[in-house]
């Protein structure tokens, strides 16, 4: 009775131990939404002289994807609310709009980081997205610079 109840102990011990070992192992994280935001993105308010992306026209409307929806990504990772009918377009569009709900959320980000208050997503609010969501590069191995570097003055 005295050996049983002792390899019970040892065994909640273990079972203990075993859980606090999976508890703090370390976690991969989810990638955090990363979109590399640029100046002179169109968004559909027209006033970019020379805008990096023209959009795509579908029966008359034009979409700019995948601007339109990182840009709601980014501002639903903010907290604002997106109607999800411009998120998808709904059954009428082929794609997420700048719909009413997302202009909105745009004074708001604006508003929250002490931008000029316009709706539109301009320069300055694409510099805050950028600053905020830009994606990492990925880190080249130092091997590789070597053998670029020894290649190159090899020659």
């Amino acid at each position: 009775s005295h050996a049983l109840r002792n390899t019970i102990i040892v065994a909640l011990v273990v079972i203990i131990a075993g859980a606090a070992a999976w508890y703090a192992r370390p976690r991969s994280e989810q990638p955090k939404f990363c979109f590399d935001f640029a100046e002179n993105m169109q968004f559909g308010d027209h006033t970019v002289v020379h805008p990096i992306n023209q959009g795509t026209s579908v029966h008359g409307v034009t979409y700019y994807i995948p601007e339109v929806p990182a840009l709601q990504t980014a501002l639903k990772d903010q907290g604002f609310y997106i109607d999800p009918y411009e998120t998808t377009g709904g059954k009428v569009y082929a794609g997420s709009i700048l719909g009413p709900t997302t202009h909105s959320a745009v004074f708001a980000f604006q508003k929250k980081y002490g931008l000029k208050q316009t709706g539109i997503v301009d320069n300055p609010t694409l510099d805050k997205l950028a600053a905020l969501y830009t994606c990492p590069t990925p880190a080249v191995p130092a091997s590789a610079t070597t053998t670029a570097a020894t290649t190159t003055s090899a020659k």
